[in-house]
């Protein structure tokens, strides 16, 4: 058989099939099978090249290598076209890394390891190129170049964002010992965290003078605020959680009601590569036991991981145990990358004692531990997302988000509980309308509503609370040149209160339904001063400005006669500097930050009925500003060091229409539980296998509440009160903790923490006494061994 030069072998093998058919076959048959099965060759032929084509020409590999030129493994690699965050990937054991089935476009990469970090300059794929082979050198850096996804719809790099971000990671969580998220908070410019007493305790969050009911809090961007933004950090484990991101200011702009003050977003593993397991054991004072085990993989598509924990003490005094269970599961699925699904879940049932405050007791009405009172509570998140690229520059995202919040509370006064749902629809368009300008813009619907036994109709019947809220949002992200990124966005709420019934004994009549309509925009942006190397390096300058709202809760609707209750109000900006040294080895950020709350909910009574008719009213006013300066370092690889110190000025305003304030606050009072003054440091030391670490909080005095009876203990006898003071000076303290860990062959890693190893006797809570000098000890394991 003679093939020609350029004949197509196939075609010849068929021709030469066609010549031996039977000589009674049908002739014209036997052209139209051939000429058909050419056909069929042919297009196939076509999509293999060109299937093969495609496969090779989108194509970016390389290796990570350390500033000695040495393979990094486990690195931490992402991939972004123009301005929009693509996958994430760590590479291997000799470094290597690998993105396929990119379709061209320009790409950068940036990569981080512990005490490294590092980018890579444009990366363009032409239409005809094969492949694009490069080496990502890091270098040493107290700044990391990393994205942050909640601080901007699609995520966007730190560098270019205005806002004031603050990221913990999952190397920090691990070497500062952490069991729970609020513990590592404590780490961040502008939070104060406030837990009333050990293990379990309600824990409270308040970041620039915001309210501990204006954080938005999200897992894997699930939100899981109850209805009204009341939030307990206690159950929200360490173990399983990538990364932390707190993003200070109003961010209600992106996600509405809430995010009055700030978002705190907690990241959990993402499965890759080749399945791996880890796991640990741990056992410290008051019998406190923590366990926990995870894993994660990446096969035919789909991807996994999973994190299952169990953290149980027994606390102080009687009454006083706690014990919880907390699971993360992630899966993700793509075939095509162009098409990606992925489903979130986020699970904690706990229960606690609630012996009440035994500690300082100022105005003596300690009636003795409480050996009855008990909490339980059962938290879930879910989450399902589905992205598709429509075209180079179009990306559809739809999500559907579903959190429930049940507590159940025993006391000696009776049984109750509170139900509490949240669910919420999104679609968005990502547009890429050049490499320098990105659009997102998207409709949304939530739906939340409580339950709860004091909110009652007039025959004293629970009875179920919603609320609706449709959304449109847009924001644009642009990104001119090197110095220059700006950020500007906007959001409209129409919320939507369902009727209520009387209530019981008359305390409130039929309320008609309700409408309120909020904009909320916010424009941040930062410009890169100088662009240096040496002993000054780069000076960036960021600020932003920006709207907040929070919606009412349950019980400032429930007891209240107004029908045009509206949601609580911020205006706030800031704006700071970021100088980095020593070719990015420290980095000093100074910001400023003014928060006005306004429109706050207060309950009328007295002198000041006259200033509404009804019983409550959105007549408060607030003002918080302050000072955040922070300083990272990292001298050498072996060395990172971290400090903070927050300057915080409140005051409690008139309301509208007077010149005092809701008896029995002042006006020019500071906020309750939160500092003037406050700091921390946080310094880690690696030999080897062996790791050190030194961490601490300080926090001046604040203005706290008397711990049984609270503002209540001011009321006169003729109120039913006890008429004695009611607000009380609680001193400051200084929080040290101490660790180290080893590793041994074999993956397996053995650590000890002791925390407050000053024995300092202090309550964040007053009333409630933190553990002083305590302990805790471990092993942690990982299959395979790294």
């Amino acid at each position: 058989m003679d093939l020609a030069h350029g004949s197509n072998p196939t075609t010849a093998c068929l021709q030469h099939s066609a010549n031996q058919k039977r000589p009674d076959a049908e002739p014209t048959l036997s052209r139209r099978t051939f000429h058909a099965a050419l056909k069929f060759t042919e297009i196939v032929a076509v999509l293999s090249l060109l299937a093969a084509v495609s496969a090779r020409a989108a194509t970016i590999e390389g290796r990570v290598l350390d500033p000695s030129s040495r393979p990094v493994s486990h690195a931490r690699v992402r991939l972004i076209r123009g301005l929009e965050p693509l996958e994430e990937i760590r590479s291997n054991a000799r470094g290597y890394f690998r993105f396929g089935q990119l379709p061209p476009g320009k790409y950068l990469l940036i990569a981080n390891s512990p005490g490294l970090s590092g980018a890579s300059g444009p990366v363009r794929l032409a239409d005809r190129a094969t492949h694009r082979t490069l080496n990502l050198r890091l270098r040493l850096s107290a700044v990391k170049q990393q994205v942050v996804v909640s601080a901007s719809l699609g995520g966007a790099l730190a560098s270019q964002l205005g806002s004031s971000v603050s990221v913990i990671t999952h190397r920090q969580l691990q070497d500062e010992g952490v069991q729970n998220i609020f513990q590592a908070l404590r780490q961040v410019p502008g939070v104060v965290v406030n837990e009333t007493g050990g293990l379990g305790g309600v824990t409270s969050v308040f970041v620039r003078g915001g309210s501990s009911n204006y954080n938005l809090v999200m897992v894997d961007g699930i939100p899981l605020n109850e209805f009204g933004g009341d939030f307990d950090f206690a159950p929200l484990p360490a173990s399983g959680v990538e990364r932390v991101e707190v993003t200070r200011g109003p961010e209600s702009a992106l996600y509405g009601s809430d995010a009055i003050a700030s978002v705190i977003n907690l990241v959990t593993r993402r499965g890759g590569g080749s399945p791996h397991f880890s796991g640990l054991e741990e056992v410290g004072s008051h019998l406190t036991r923590r366990f926990a085990t995870g894993g994660s993989g990446f096969t035919h598509g789909l991807s996994w991981a999973y994190d299952l924990s169990r953290l149980d003490t027994d606390g102080l005094v009687q009454n006083d145990q706690y014990g919880d269970q907390s699971a993360f599961l992630t899966l993700g699925y793509s075939q095509n990358p162009r098409r990606q699904f992925r489903f979130n879940f986020f699970g904690n049932a706990n229960t606690a004692g609630v012996p009440g405050p035994f500690g300082s007791d100022p105005d003596h009405l300690f009636p003795g531990i409480d050996t009855i009172s008990r909490d339980e509570q059962n938290l879930f998140g879910y989450g399902a997302s589905y992205a598709q690229q429509i075209t180079p520059r179009w990306r559809q995202v739809t999500s559907g988000d579903l959190s429930l919040n049940r507590y159940f509370f025993v006391t000696p006064f009776g049984d109750s509980y509170s139900h509490n749902l949240r669910a919420v629809v999104n679609t968005q368009s990502e547009l890429t309308l050049s490499a320098e300008d990105y659009l997102v813009a998207g409709v949304e619907y939530n739906r939340e509503q409580t339950k709860n036994t004091y909110i009652a109709n007039a025959s004293n019947t629970p009875f179920l609370l919603p609320r609706s809220t449709f959304a449109v949002f847009g924001e644009n992200r642009w990104v001119p040149g090197r110095r220059l990124a700006l950020n500007v966005g906007a959001r409209l709420d129409d919320i939507q209160t369902h009727s209520l019934p009387p209530g019981a004994f008359g305390s409130r009549p039929l309320l008609p339904a309700s409408v309120v309509t909020e904009v909320d925009p916010r424009i941040s942006a930062a410009y890169l001063l100088r662009d240096g190397s040496g002993g000054l390096g780069l000076t960036r300058w960021h600020g932003s400005f920006g709207t907040g709202i929070r919606a009412p809760d349950g019980f400032e609707l429930a007891f209240t006669n107004n029908p045009h209750l509206k949601p609580e109000k911020s205006v706030s900006f800031d704006t700071g500097v970021e100088q980095q040294f020593f070719s990015r080895r420290a980095s000093l950020d100074v910001t400023y930050f003014y928060n006005r709350f306004k429109d706050q909910i207060v309950v009328l009574g007295g002198s000041l009925t006259n200033l509404s008719t009804f019983i409550s009213d959105n007549l408060g006013n607030s003002r918080a500003e302050g000072l955040e300066v922070s300083l990272r370092a990292q001298p050498l690889r072996s060395v990172s060091a971290e400090g903070g110190y927050t300057f915080l000025d409140t005051s409690i305003l008139a309301l509208n229409g007077a010149d005092v304030a809701l008896a029995p606050l002042r006006v020019g009072q500071p906020f309750f539980r939160q500092p003037r003054n406050s700091g921390f440091f946080n310094i880690t030391w690696l030999d080897g296998r062996l790791m050190l670490n030194a961490n601490g909080y300080v926090r001046g005095s604040v203005l706290d509440l008397e711990p049984n009876l609270g503002l209540f203990a001011c009321a006169p006898p003729s109120e039913g009160g006890p008429g004695l003071p009611c607000m009380f000076t609680n001193k400051g303290y200084t929080l040290a903790n101490w660790g180290f860990s080893y590793r041994l062959p074999a993956g397996i890693t053995l650590y000890g923490r002791m925390n407050n190893f000053l024995n300092q006797k202090y309550e964040e809570a007053l009333g409630y006494p933190a553990w002083r000098l305590n302990f805790l000890t471990g092993v942690r394991f990982e299959l395979p061994a790294k």
